[in-house]
C-alpha cells in the first residue's frame, strides 16, 4: 500500500467539508450510508484516480468552505449550521443567483453521488441487484470467455534504446491497426500504450473503481470551462475496452442519408477513395466480428425475451411506434437496432466499465493478439513525452515508463494514435504546431430521462441497444448503472433521492449530435493540467439543434407512457404528463416551448462526448490541414496520424469502426515512407 493509501487524499479541513455537504446534499428517508461513510468513499476514490486534475477539487472545496459562505455574510461552511448550509447551496450554486462559474463548482455533486451511489449497501434502497444477483442468469452464464490475450514486453531494466521500424503511438482503434498490418508485412513493430494492460480478471461491476483504473484522467476530463465532459479510455486497447461496440459506417442508409461526409472532406482537401475505404470497412467487419445486435446476444437472458433492445431499447422503439401516425410520415426518421461486435454478450449494462466476461471484440481480443503473434511488440504503461526530428523525419520517440525509467525508441516511421487530444498535445509538446489542435469537433449527447408508473428494470439490458435517426441527430437508447445513472438523473436532496428510489421505474436515452468543429486542442502546462487542453463551446446553431432533439425526445418518452420526463438541465424541470400529455394527447407545442424557455446556453445542459474528433485535421492544403490524405504529417516524410483526430468535422455517429476502417485504409501508406 502507497502512503498516499494509507493517508488518503482529502486534509482533515477537505474531509469536514465533505462531511458537511454530504449531510445536506444527500436528504431523505432511509440513508444507507452516513457522512462519514460517503467521505471515506470519496477519500478513497480520489486515492486511486490517475490525474493532475484532481488538484482542481481541493481548490473548489476550498472555495465551498471559505469563499461561497462569504457572499452569504457567513463564516467556513462546515461550521454553519445544517439548515444554513442548504441555504447557501440553494441560493449560490443551484439558485438564480449562480453565475456560471459557481454552477461549475456545483458540479461537485458527481463526485458525492459517486461515494453514495457507487457503494453496493445503497443498491437496496433503489431496488438494484448487481448482475450475479439477477434471476435471469443460470449457474455458469456469467463465467468469462477465454480470448486470445496479446503479449507485453516492457523494457528489461537497463534497456534505454529500441530500435525498430514502426513506432506506433497508442494501441486503440487507430494503433493497433496498423501496428498488426505493418507486423503482418514483417516490419518490426513496437507500440507504446500510456495505459496498463487491464485483464479480465481485474475488472468488476465497481464503477468508482472502473472509471479510476480505465478512463484517462480518471473520468475527469473535460473542456477548459468545464462545460462538457469528455470521456476517454486508459488502458491497453484505448476506448474500444469500454465502449458499447456499436459499428457504424459512413454513409449508412439509416443515419447518414443525405450528409456525404467523404463529399464534405474532399471539399475541405480530405481525399479518400470510396472503394477502398468500403474494402476496408469489409476488413475490419471480419475482424472484429460485427453482426446485428440480435445475433450477438445470449438471447435467453435478455428480459424480456424476444426483444434484443432489453427493456430500455424497446421503451424507445416502443414510444417510437406509437408516434408513427404523428411523426413517422416524414421520411427524415428511421429506426432500428445498433451493429455490434459482441460476442455472446449476457447484457450485464456494465459495457463503459470494461466487460469482465470477455464478450466484446475489442482490438485487445483481435488486433493486438495478432499483431503480437507477428512478432510486435507492446509495452504498456508508457507514456510518450516527445517525437524528436531532424529536418523533415522523426527520427525517434522519447518516452517515460510508470516506474519513472527513460526510454528512447528509434524508428524508421512513427505512426501517431495517442487519439483525439492526446495527439494534439504529443504534436505539439514535439514542436510541430502547424494547425495541430485545430477543428476540434465531437458527438455531443445530452440525455432525457423518463419515469413510468411501473417498473422496467431497465438496468436487466445492454446499455445502449437502439436508435432512432433523425438525419441531423440521433436519439440513442443508454441507460447507465447506478453512479453514473445518479450523476446524469436531475435535481437536489430529497427530489433527487426519492427520484434515485425510483430507478427501477426509468428509462433513459440521449440526443447525440455532430458539432461544429470550432473548437481547439492547445498545449499543456500547468493551467493545462488543472483544467485540460480541450477549449471548446457549442456553437449556437448547434444548441438549437440539439433543443429540437431534447423536444422529441420528451415526446417519444410520452408516448410510450412516461408519468414525467426529465430533461439534462442544470436547473431541475420535471416535465409531467399531466401537462404535457394530458389523457395521452402529447401537447409538442408545449413540450417545444418548455425546451425553448429552458435551455437558453450550453451551461444550461449536461453535456458529455465519448466522441471527440478532430485536432489534426486531414487536408491536402497545408494551410488548412496537420495530415494530407495519405495521414503524413505536412512537411514530414516518415511522421503519421491515425487516429479520430485526422477527422475534418465530426460523423455524427459513433466513430469506432470509421477509425478502424481509416487505419485499415492507411497502414500501406505509413509502411512505404
Amino acid at each position: 500500500m502507497t502512503d498516499d493509501a494509507r493517508k488518503g487524499f482529502l486534509s482533515p479541513r477537505e474531509r469536514r467539508t465533505v462531511e458537511a455537504f454530504a449531510e445536506v446534499f444527500i436528504a431523505g428517508q432511509g440513508e444507507a450510508l452516513t457522512p462519514r461513510e460517503i467521505a471515506d468513499n470519496l477519500d478513497a476514490h480520489l486515492v486511486r484516480v490517475r490525474s493532475k486534475r484532481k488538484a482542481s477539487v481541493r481548490l473548489v472545496l476550498f472555495v465551498i468552505e471559505y469563499i461561497v459562505p462569504l457572499l452569504a455574510l457567513r463564516g467556513p461552511f462546515s461550521k454553519q449550521s445544517p439548515r444554513t448550509r442548504r441555504r447557501i447551496i440553494e441560493r449560490y450554486l443551484i439558485g438564480p443567483r449562480a453565475g456560471r462559474l459557481l454552477r461549475n463548482l456545483a458540479k461537485i455533486r458527481t463526485l458525492f453521488l459517486l461515494a453514495y451511489y457507487g457503494d453496493p449497501r445503497v443498491y437496496p434502497s433503489i431496488h438494484f441487484k448487481p448482475p450475479p444477483e439477477q434471476g435471469r442468469y443460470r449457474p455458469g452464464d456469467l463465467r468469462p470467455l477465454d480470448p486470445p490475450t496479446p503479449a507485453v514486453a516492457p523494457p528489461a531494466v537497463g534497456e534505454a534504446t529500441i530500435v525498430t521500424d514502426v513506432c506506433v503511438i497508442g494501441s486503440g482503434a487507430g494503433g493497433a491497426v496498423v501496428a498488426y498490418h505493418a507486423a503482418a508485412s514483417g516490419a518490426r513493430v513496437v507500440v507504446l500504450e500510456e495505459g496498463r494492460h487491464v485483464r479480465t480478471g481485474e475488472i468488476t461491476h465497481s464503477e468508482p473503481a472502473m472509471s479510476a483504473l480505465l478512463y484517462k484522467e480518471s473520468g475527469l476530463q473535460a473542456t477548459v470551462d468545464l462545460e462538457m465532459t469528455i470521456l476517454q479510455g486508459r488502458a491497453l486497447g484505448g476506448t474500444t475496452v469500454i465502449n458499447n461496440a456499436i459499428c457504424f459506417r459512413l454513409g449508412d442508409a439509416a443515419l447518414t442519408r443525405g450528409r456525404d461526409v467523404l463529399g464534405e472532406w474532399a471539399t475541405l482537401g480530405a481525399r479518400l477513395d470510396r472503394a477502398r475505404l468500403d474494402a476496408s470497412y469489409q476488413a475490419v467487419e471480419r475482424m472484429v466480428g460485427v453482426k446485428p445486435l440480435g445475433d450477438a446476444l445470449v438471447a435467453d437472458v435478455v428480459v424480456p425475451p424476444g426483444t434484443p433492445g432489453g427493456p430500455n431499447g424497446k421503451e424507445l422503439l416502443d414510444g417510437w411506434q406509437a408516434l408513427l401516425g404523428q411523426r413517422l410520415g416524414d421520411p427524415a426518421f428511421q429506426t432500428g437496432l445498433f451493429r455490434v461486435n459482441f460476442d455472446r454478450c449476457l447484457s450485464c449494462g456494465y459495457c463503459n466499465f470494461g466487460c469482465p466476461y470477455a464478450r466484446r471484440l475489442s482490438v485487445l481480443e483481435t488486433y493486438l493478439p495478432q499483431a503480437t503473434a507477428r512478432g510486435a511488440r507492446l509495452i504498456p504503461e508508457c507514456h510518450a513525452v516527445q517525437i524528436v526530428t531532424q529536418r523533415d523525419r522523426a527520427v525517434s520517440v522519447r518516452a517515460e515508463l510508470a516506474d519513472g525509467r527513460a526510454i528512447e525508441v528509434r524508428a524508421g516511421t512513427v505512426v501517431v494514435a495517442c487519439g483525439t487530444i492526446g495527439s494534439s498535445v504529443l504534436l505539439l509538446k514535439s514542436g510541430i504546431r502547424r494547425n495541430v489542435g485545430s477543428r476540434f469537433s465531437c458527438n455531443v449527447a445530452t440525455p432525457v430521462l423518463a419515469r413510468f408508473a411501473q417498473r422496467l428494470d431497465a438496468f436487466e439490458s445492454l446499455q445502449m441497444t437502439a436508435f432512432v435517426d433523425a438525419r441531423d441527430f440521433l436519439l440513442e437508447s443508454t441507460f447507465n448503472p447506478p453512479m453514473t445513472f445518479a450523476a446524469i438523473l436531475p435535481g437536489w436532496f430529497e427530489k433527487h433521492f426519492d427520484r434515485m428510489r425510483a430507478y427501477d421505474r426509468f428509462a433513459s436515452a440521449g440526443v447525440v449530435l455532430g458539432t461544429a468543429a470550432n473548437g481547439q486542442v492547445k498545449r499543456c502546462g500547468l493551467l493545462r493540467d488543472l483544467l485540460g487542453p480541450v477549449d471548446f463551446r457549442l456553437a449556437p446553431a448547434d444548441l438549437e439543434t440539439l433543443k429540437r432533439g431534447i423536444a422529441l425526445l420528451a415526446e417519444l418518452h410520452f408516448a410510450a407512457g412516461a408519468e414525467a420526463a426529465f430533461p439534462g438541465t442544470f436547473v431541475d424541470h420535471e416535465m409531467s404528463a399531466a401537462r404535457f400529455a394530458p389523457g395521452g394527447r402529447i401537447d409538442r407545442a408545449a413540450i417545444e416551448r418548455h425546451v425553448a424557455e429552458i435551455v437558453h446556453r450550453p451551461e444550461d445542459l449536461t453535456l458529455n462526448t465519448a466522441h471527440p474528433q478532430g485536432g489534426n485535421p486531414m487536408s491536402d492544403r497545408p494551410d488548412l490541414g496537420v495530415v494530407d490524405s495519405a495521414f503524413r504529417v505536412h512537411g514530414f516524410a516518415n511522421l503519421f496520424v491515425c487516429d479520430a483526430s485526422v477527422f475534418p468535422t465530426s460523423i455524427g455517429i459513433n466513430p469506432q469502426l470509421t477509425i478502424m476502417a481509416l487505419a485499415d485504409y492507411a497502414w500501406r501508406h505509413c509502411i512505404a515512407a
